[in-house]
């Protein structure tokens, strides 16, 4: 069934070294828009320098993904928008400016416009997407109208332009003298896009590049060694350079000969001088000329942060103006799915209509006015006649038939008769929670494509649930799940997908969870800042994990590095490794192969080196605990030696205090009718430490687990005991 779906590059995950290689000029997004056309009835693009985004109308977003691949591996700086809601929300948000570095900032908005129209020239947005686009642009409007959020200075642009403004200056009268051509581009884009100026001088080290840009901006070139006569006419300077110029080393500009600056002292009348130069172009002293107004980047950043801090008041109400312009489309949306039947419905309607007005209109023509009356009667009963008709019959055959269950769909097409329309109408519709961090979205989007393979009659709608762990609260019991278990026992969700790793072992009544698919890889990796692997570390290299169990197991093979806590989504995690003080990382490497993110790898730990945690690399899918449609297609997911081995250490884990804070891991396998476990239970400081293993039969799997979790405790009491004889 299609859906609205996306994928987004974006300044959010992705630095922009990354965001230049994938930047899309026109004639590529016009060939991008070629080759997915191939895959979707219908794809918009939106490239930007801050984002390439690509929303398409089709059953997957897998081969935008895949179309993303063709660059290389930039998997793991994707967000992915898989359902019709995600992925309207998101061009929603960004339309409205919630999206953008700048908050609020009004350029996105004719960014989409434009991209609305090369897809309507390319010929690839279709009813859908251009009903989307349009409205996207309409909420961006109304957010800006009915708030603040655009109303204060937010980015350079925007803040040069409105210093110009608040200077009174005539702009149309105006001689500009640009200074600097490389982040001017925005700010005289700004200028020109809103109003004419009389000259432009435009000045650069690069003299070819000053030329070129004076050509596109209609000005006059200027050499940076002999702008004398521009600087004298100009009344605003605009400085962008990050070569040197003398009007920032002159020691004191009354004092100097340069030719510039006296022109700049004496030429007579106000003016402005916006210095967007680091180092700054223009010697702060020419503050202190009465005739001259100086604004450099300390000057400029604040009056950005100050209107930033004023925009950030307005999300709320944008957010809420996003959410309602989101519940009218989808309205849309859902209605456009039965919109054929509509329209043959009153195809029908209107030959009837028209073939009943050629048995009326001949017999008016000879009727004396006495009889009109009585055909206009028996006109309209014929016409209700054959209206109805269908609709009673149709009534009838159900009254017949009243223990068949049907789609509404279908019993509107039969009681309308309009039965040649070919419309897909789902056997059943599963709603699925998730998280929706990157990894959640992705692990989830797989269960689902899973799910289609075995009941491709289904409509699967993926449905977002903020959780505890999400907003940085990973402390409590349930971080992860217990959002989403309360969204399923209040009946918004169907299922829920999560790492089994994450799931407490409380059960939660109502509820039950089954282990699915073959279990993936259990290893954990380093990743670090120098490319060295854990034993090549230097002494006191700083190792962030947000888990005892790694940190302890660490500890028995480098005792000397520090071991620090670190929390946050793959993404974070490596951005804090970078900027933070760490030195390396360790995570699990499941989470990164989904991600195809394995390249940045420095070592993966075999199980004989750290044990993962307890269900790692399993994934469960959580259900109201009845049986019926929804439990017997997930059972069709369940993957028998996974779901023994996650029993095992389940009830490894039971047996240990359950979601106790102390150091577990353990590791299950089952081989034949044979199951091996291995297990590790350590003191919180990792001073006394325990490994062991057992091994029996497949059925005992509870109660084997059980006896290694007792045996590793004992052997840790010992230890403590034998030491704390041997301290006394």
């Amino acid at each position: 069934m299609d859906k609205i779906v996306g994928v987004e590059l974006s300044h959010r995950f992705a630095p922009i070294a990354v965001r230049e290689r994938l930047a899309l000029n026109k004639e590529q997004t016009i060939a991008a828009l070629a080759e997915l056309k191939k895959s979707y009835e219908e794809v918009f693009i939106v490239s930007t320098c801050n984002r390439l985004s690509i929303y398409a109308f089709g059953s997957s977003h897998n081969d935008i993904l895949n179309y993303f691949d063709q660059f290389g591996n930039y998997r793991q700086y994707l967000s992915i928008l898989p359902d019709s809601e995600i992925a309207i929300r998101n061009l929603f948000s960004t339309a409205a400016g919630l999206e953008s570095q700048a908050v609020g900032e009004h350029q996105i908005t004719g960014q989409i416009r434009d991209a609305l129209e090369l897809g309507r020239e390319q010929k690839t947005v279709g009813p859908v997407l251009d009903e989307l686009i349009r409205q996207g642009i309409h909420t961006g409007k109304r957010v800006r109208l009915e708030t603040n959020i655009g109303k204060f200075s937010a980015s350079l642009a925007t803040v040069g332009f409105e210093l110009i403004a608040q200077h009174d200056v005539e702009i149309s009268e105006t001689t500009f003298l640009i200074i600097g051509t490389g982040n001017m581009a925005n700010l005289v884009t700004t200028i020109l896009d809103r109003t004419k100026i009389k000259k432009l001088y435009v000045a650069s080290h690069d003299q070819d590049r000053a030329k070129e840009m004076a050509e596109e901006w209609n000005g006059e070139p200027v050499n940076m060694e002999n702008m004398h006569q521009a600087l004298s006419e100009a009344s605003v300077i605009i400085g962008g350079t990050q070569g040197e110029i003398n009007l920032l080393h002159e020691e004191t500009m009354a004092e100097s000969k340069c030719p510039r600056a006296q022109f700049a002292l004496q030429t007579g009348g106000s003016k402005l001088f916006i210095d967007f130069g680091v180092p700054r172009n223009f010697n702060p002293s020419l503050k202190d000329d009465p005739n001259i107004t100086l604004y450099d980047l300390d000057d400029i950043k604040k009056i950005t942060y100050d209107g930033l801090l004023k925009r950030y008041d307005e999300i709320p109400q944008a957010r809420k103006i996003v959410n309602e312009e989101l519940d009218w489309f989808m309205v849309w949306l859902k209605n456009r799915k039965v919109a054929p039947i509509i329209e043959k419905y009153w195809n029908n309607l209107e030959e009837i209509k028209n073939e009943e007005l050629k048995w009326l209109l001949p017999k008016l023509e000879d009727s004396p006015q006495d009889h009109i009356e009585e055909l206009l009667q028996r006109f309209t009963h014929r016409l209700l006649r054959k209206i109805s008709n269908p609709t009673i019959e149709g009534i009838k055959s159900i009254a017949q038939n009243l223990h068949e269950q049907d789609n509404p769909i279908h019993t509107a097409q039969h009681i309308l008769d309009v039965q040649g329309v070919d419309i897909f109408v789902p056997k059943k519709k599963i709603i699925v929670g998730t998280r929706g961090s990157k990894l959640a979205l992705t692990q989830t989007n797989w269960v689902i494509d899973q799910l289609k393979k075995i009941q491709p009659d289904y409509e699967f709608e993926t449905k977002i649930i903020r959780t505890s762990g999400d907003d940085g609260d990973i402390g409590v019991v349930g971080a992860f799940t217990s959002a989403l278990q309360r969204s399923m026992l209040a009946g918004e969700i169907d299922i829920a997908v999560h790492s089994y790793k994450d799931v407490p072992t409380e059960e939660v009544v109502g509820l039950r969870i089954i282990p699915v698919t073959e279990r993936k890889d259990v290893r954990d990796v380093l990743i670090s800042k120098s490319g060295k692997t854990l034993r090549e570390l230097p002494a006191g290299a700083v190792i962030g994990t947000g888990s005892l169990r790694r940190s302890v197991q660490l500890q028995q093979i480098r005792p000397d590095l520090e071991y620090k806590f670190i929390q946050g989504n793959v993404d974070g995690r490596i951005h804090k490794m970078e900027t933070e003080g760490y030195d390396a990382i360790v995570l699990a490497a499941t989470g990164l192969q989904k991600m195809n993110m394995m390249d940045v790898v420095t070592e993966i730990f075999e199980t004989d080196v750290m044990l993962p945690a307890v269900g790692q690399a399993i994934l469960g899918i959580e259900l109201i605990d009845k049986d019926g449609y929804v439990l017997d297609l997930v059972k069709k997911l369940k993957h028998d030696p996974t779901k023994h081995a996650a029993d095992a250490e389940r009830a490894f884990l039971i047996a240990l205090g359950g979601g106790c804070n102390l150091p577990i891991a353990a590791y299950a396998k089952v081989v034949q009718d044979e199951i091996f476990i291995e297990g590790i239970f350590a003191t919180e400081d990792g001073k006394y430490f325990s490994r062991k293993s057992i091994q029996g039969k497949v059925e005992d799997k509870k109660e084997l687990a059980r006896t290694l979790a007792n045996q590793l405790k004992e052997e840790v009491e010992d230890k403590k005991k034998v030491l704390s004889d041997v301290a006394s």
